[in-house]
């Protein structure tokens, strides 16, 4: 009797339930709904990236794929490097993704090229001092925002289980369940007004591929300072706008700072996982992975010994899976007049890198 008085509601749950499902996969699953997402949040960084490269990778030659952050985005020049490189049968890609991780390149690679057979060659920015970085990158919280499109419901233990903090664990695992609930807040806007989202999200991510390939990079440049090699620290801040100076401040501080034991056997852990994954996918295909040390900052070059390939790198490297590049290939750039702050490289910066960059890699390709 109790089963026959609440079955109109159960139909109603259940009618509920299959239209939340046929939602999620038509919407959510499909990869409809990636094409919506707004073009400048995280997600929609990763999905335009995906775009680009599909867009940007020829059929009728050997593509080259680089791949790293804002300081690729910045100064890597995919038409530069192709210019550099004399070879009609070579063609450079960008991949970048503004504060991307190799966790990320794990999945948009995944998402471009899953059989690993794609490009002749992946070139990846990397940290070659396991001690540089002090980020605890296995439990970095953005890489969920971003890789939102990407994950599938094959990834629930997988993904969640690259973390290692519970936290972040769950909202890995609520990201590849429950997409609707992690995507909440676009899917908000855009109902709100989605004849906008529909127009912009098109053009905007045509005019930022458009952009991408004649981007010349900022013209701004860091002034000279006057430092105190054994200090490491500058003299005097003349020419440094009181504004740009904390930030400086801190670069020439963090010259200094190391990451403790746990955070640099982690950090060698996940460089493991993710680069060392990618490097065996393409190795068994007959690709190449190549990663290189990016120009490091305005005054690495005066106040910090040239990179060398150490923790993870060097034994994946050791493995015949990755080539790392000369950690000097890049030092003539580590001066404030190829950088406009204390991260990325200027317009002469970029155009000088892109050239290096694809000499470097031409030179190690049949």
């Amino acid at each position: 009797m109790i089963i026959e008085r609440i079955w109109p509601l159960i139909k109603l749950v259940l009618v509920a339930l299959v239209g939340l499902a046929l939602v999620d996969l038509l919407v959510f699953r499909s990869g409809i709904y990636a094409t919506w997402i707004e073009p400048n949040s995280s997600a929609g960084s990763v999905v335009g990236s995906t775009m680009l490269i599909n867009r940007e990778t020829k059929t009728n030659a050997h593509n080259i794929l680089v791949l790293g952050n804002s300081k690729i985005g910045e100064g890597f020049s995919a038409t530069l490097a192709n210019q550099a490189s004399a070879r009609p049968d070579l063609h450079f890609v960008n991949g970048a993704v503004a504060g991307s991780t190799p966790r990320i390149w794990y999945y948009l690679l995944r998402e471009v090229d899953p059989d690993c057979n794609r490009y002749a060659a992946i070139a990846m920015m990397v940290d070659y001092d396991p001690t540089l970085n002090q980020e605890d990158m296995g439990n970095y919280a953005a890489d969920t925002n971003y890789l939102q499109p990407l994950l599938r419901i094959t990834d629930f233990y997988e993904y969640a289980a690259s973390f290692t903090n519970p936290v972040q664990q769950e909202r890995a695992r609520r990201a590849v369940m429950l997409p609707m609930q992690a995507l909440h807040d676009d899917a908000s806007s855009l109902l709100q007004s989605p004849l906008r989202r529909f127009r912009d999200s098109g053009r905007n991510r045509r005019l930022w591929m458009d952009a991408v390939a004649v981007y010349g990079g900022h013209e701004e440049r860091l002034p000279d300072l006057d430092i105190d090699v054994s200090a490491g620290m500058p003299r005097n801040w003349v020419g440094i706008p009181e504004s740009t100076k904390p930030s400086l401040d801190g670069y020439f501080r963090g010259l200094h700072q190391r990451a403790n034991e746990q955070t640099m056997a982690a950090n060698n852990a996940y460089v493991e996982r993710w680069v060392g994954t990618i490097a065996e996918c393409y190795r068994a295909a007959g690709g190449k992975v190549f990663v290189f040390s990016v120009p490091r900052g305005p005054w690495h070059q005066l106040l910090v010994p040239a990179p060398e390939p150490g923790g993870a790198i060097a034994d994946l490297a050791n493995r015949g899976l990755i080539e790392p590049l000369s950690g000097e290939a890049f030092l003539s750039l580590e001066q404030p007049k190829f950088f406009f702050d204390h991260l990325h490289m200027n317009h002469d910066g970029r155009e000088g890198f892109s050239r290096l960059l694809a000499t470097e890699i031409v030179s190690r390709l049949p």
